[in-house]
């Protein structure tokens, strides 16, 4: 298993405002359902190819990330000069792409478990959840950004290395948005999907 989504630098944890519990605490129990309904969704694939693994991840990702919000935050201003048709296909195409990468990375299920770190850290109106994907003895980071909408917690962001994948992303999507618009960018998700399938 190849994990490229990982660890929010420690040093942005210890300026953090406040604690909670993950047991108790609602970005925590969203963000351990992601990953643990990512582990399934492989796990019920098992044999079969990409393709199926990234069909059975897409309702997770859809329900445990906000896509709009990742996909406005993802290409920024330009967000707003785009139509609802726009947005929407966007959207979609962020939707296919995020479960794409999840089954490319999880190319298999042999026992991975999810472990969340009961300390949540609150920052303004986000929460940062630490975990970690234990694969036989090996521990790979993997740590959310997650804000309340609608009464919910959805995971808006993830970090590498103290590297937001927001903040990748936007730098990745600026020229294709700049120079051919919302169907470029969707043009060029559905390439990067279909690579990974």
């Amino acid at each position: 298993m190849t994990l490229r989504y990982g660890m929010l630098a420690a040093a942005a944890l210890v300026l953090a405002a406040g604690v909670a519990k993950a047991a108790s605490d609602p970005a925590a129990a969203r963000a351990d359902g992601l990953c643990n309904g990512v582990l399934e969704a492989v796990k019920q694939a098992k044999g079969a190819g990409a393709e199926a693994r990234a069909q059975r991840i897409q309702p997770v990702v859809q329900q445990g990330f906000n896509l709009p919000v990742m996909a406005q935050f993802a290409i920024g201003e330009p967000w707003t000069r785009m139509s609802p048709a726009d947005h929407a296909a966007v959207e979609a195409a962020l939707a296919r792409y995020t479960a794409a990468r999840y089954a490319h990375e999880f190319d298999s299920y042999s026992g991975q478990q999810c472990v969340t770190d009961e300390a949540v850290v609150t920052r303004g109106p986000d929460k940062l959840v630490k975990s970690k994907i234990v694969d036989k003895g090996d521990a790979s980071p993997v740590n959310y950004r997650l804000r309340e909408y609608g009464g919910a917690w959805r995971v808006i962001d993830i970090y590498y290395n103290g590297v937001s994948q927001l903040a990748t992303q936007r730098a990745d999507f600026a020229s294709v948005v700049r120079t051919s618009g919302a169907p470029g960018l969707v043009a060029k998700l559905n390439e990067l999907t279909a690579k990974m399938r």
